[in-house]
């Protein structure tokens, strides 16, 4: 994910494990804030809880990063996602946040559970969030 210090990241509905692991792993000087921070984010770690709304969402969300933040949505890997009463595909989800200004660029694994995708504003775009 490349968080660096002096980056403010904010988690949106992290559990109480996610967002204590993130905070061991971060780097010293990483200002780490569960919800929305005042000011703009470097990156939002974000773990949507359905599809209703959702591009309602992620278009709130680019307006909160800088330019070239980014947003990481955390979902289920596909043989966990029924356990965990996951119902959208995260085909689904990504449909949600094209209807932005947002693409997908990467994807991480973040635990044997979990996965991430990165989703920044598209460059041609940028200078309207400036």
């Amino acid at each position: 994910m490349r968080i660096q210090p002096g980056q403010v990241v904010c988690l949106l509905n992290a559990s109480h494990e996610a967002a204590a692991l993130l905070r061991q792993e971060c780097p010293e000087g990483v200002g780490l804030s569960e919800g929305l921070a005042e000011g703009p984010c470097n990156a939002i770690i974000f773990w949507p809880t359905g599809l209703e709304g959702l591009s309602d969402v992620f278009a709130q969300l680019q307006r909160r990063i800088v330019p070239d933040g980014a947003i990481w949505v955390v979902m289920p890997k596909k043989r966990f996602a029924r356990a965990r009463d996951t119902g959208f595909t995260w085909s689904e989800m990504q449909a949600a946040a094209l209807r932005t200004d947002l693409v997908d660029n990467k994807d991480v694994t973040l635990s044997k559970e979990e996965y991430a995708t990165r989703f920044v504003i598209r460059k041609e775009r940028r200078a309207r969030y400036v």
